[in-house]
């Protein structure tokens, strides 16, 4: 029994000893501080003030009246009252509005055709062209729900108004002009605006990342000492090299469980961004993310045999891994290779799972798929880790035996 508590209390002790060492290797390095600290207090401070205001208004616009009548004119002023965009010109010519639209005056036109104002007036069906700017989707939204917006709210008064020179009553022509009233409720994100769509999910990417790199490059670091300076640290493990994973994994989390506070919780509240979870959950739910990516991390360390191999690597990976976790497109959706890649990566899961606990609120049960593939995640790679390190302790016994005797 005093064998076994004399054993516990080595394990810790050595844990320790680890996680101090590997502290100080982190605040020795200005490269991994530079990620560690720089990327993640930084980056995300630096996207919020961005995409500030969050949803664009009065996008300018030019609306070609070619029937010049009193309805074409109501329709012009309808458009310039919405919030999403402005009646900058009023060119005289589809020709000249396409001039300005490739000089960057406007974002889209609207032609009210010469037959307008005639056909609402007989009452046969009066069309509206739109020509928007359909590379940039922001732009193209604000330009197409404005005009949509302001076309059906005139062609409802002018309903209404038909209705009653019939001699309805005006409640019931407002009735008969609009049977089913349609009523949008953006849920979770009551602005639609794209730094509440985005920032979450770039929140996650950028943990995980900066984690991947900057223990990238500790393990590149090591690996350019050569193999006699690694084996010098599996020399001084008195245990096995489970203690090694711990103490170093501790030191990752003794620095990024405060920095995903101050991303999740602080960052989110400061630029109002939705924000409806309980900081238990969201703390309970980031611990599995972050060993997910912390054992990950150690594990792509052990294949880079320098620093920079490691930032050409993983630096490139980040734009492809927003792309395959689902933030802009759905995983189901993607072709089954696809799908396999992105379920090998924590942020996959990741982002999923801190919306729901986060953005929207809901207990931590309601990502238990997501919370239960991160701790599948984050027992796989330990068990590589363990494997790797366990093979290489094996194969360099005599050494390892070596240095220990000379120390």
């Amino acid at each position: 029994m005093n064998n076994f508590k004399q054993y516990i209390v080595s394990g810790f002790c050595e844990m320790g000893s680890i996680w101090f060492l590997e502290l100080k290797r982190i605040f020795t390095d200005k490269g991994v501080m530079l990620l560690f600290f720089g990327a993640t207090l930084v980056y995300p401070l630096l996207y919020s003030i961005s995409y500030n205001p969050e949803v664009l208004r009065e996008t300018a616009i030019a609306v070609v009246d070619l029937s010049n009548t009193q309805r074409s004119r109501e329709l012009t002023r309808a458009l310039d009252a919405t919030e999403q965009i402005h009646v900058k010109t009023s060119p005289l010519s589809l020709d000249e509005a396409t001039k300005q639209f490739y000089t960057g005056d406007i974002h889209g036109v609207v032609v009210i055709p010469s037959d307008y104002g005639k056909n609402i007036a007989t009452g046969a069906q009066a069309v509206v062209a739109l020509y928007a700017d359909a590379s940039y989707m922001l732009i193209y939204k604000q330009v197409l729900q404005g005009t949509i917006s302001a076309t059906q709210e005139l062609g409802k008064e002018i309903k209404v108004e038909r209705f009653q020179m019939q001699g309805a009553h005006p409640n019931q022509s407002e009735n008969l002009a609009a049977p089913v009233d349609f009523v949008s409720e953006p849920l979770y994100n009551q602005t639609s605006g794209y730094g509440s769509y985005a920032m979450p999910g770039l929140i996650i990417l950028i943990l995980q990342q900066s984690l991947l790199m900057g223990i990238g490059m500790l393990g590149g670091s090591e690996r350019e000492r050569g193999l006699r300076g690694y084996l010098k640290v599996l020399s001084r493990l008195n245990g096995g090299t489970v203690r090694l994973i711990f103490g170093r994994s501790l030191a990752y989390l003794t620095i990024y469980i405060p920095v995903s506070f101050y991303l999740l919780v602080l960052v989110m509240r400061w630029f109002n961004f939705p924000h409806w979870g309980n900081t238990v959950n969201v703390f309970l739910f980031t611990i599995p993310f972050l060993l997910s990516c912390i054992f990950l991390g150690m594990l792509l360390s052990t294949f880079f045999k320098s620093r920079e191999q490691s930032m050409l690597t993983l630096l490139f990976t980040s734009v492809p891994l927003l792309f395959l976790s689902g933030f802009s497109w759905p995983v189901e959706s993607f072709p089954w290779g696809f799908e396999a890649l992105s379920r090998l990566f924590p942020s996959t899961p990741g982002i999923k799972g801190i919306i729901k606990v986060c953005v929207m609120g809901t207990p931590l049960s309601a990502a238990g798929k997501e919370l239960m593939s991160l701790w599948v995640m984050a027992a796989v790679f330990f068990f590589a880790n363990w494997i790797i390190l366990q093979r290489t302790y094996t194969r360099n016994l005599r050494v390892i035996e070596l240095m220990r005797r000379g120390r």
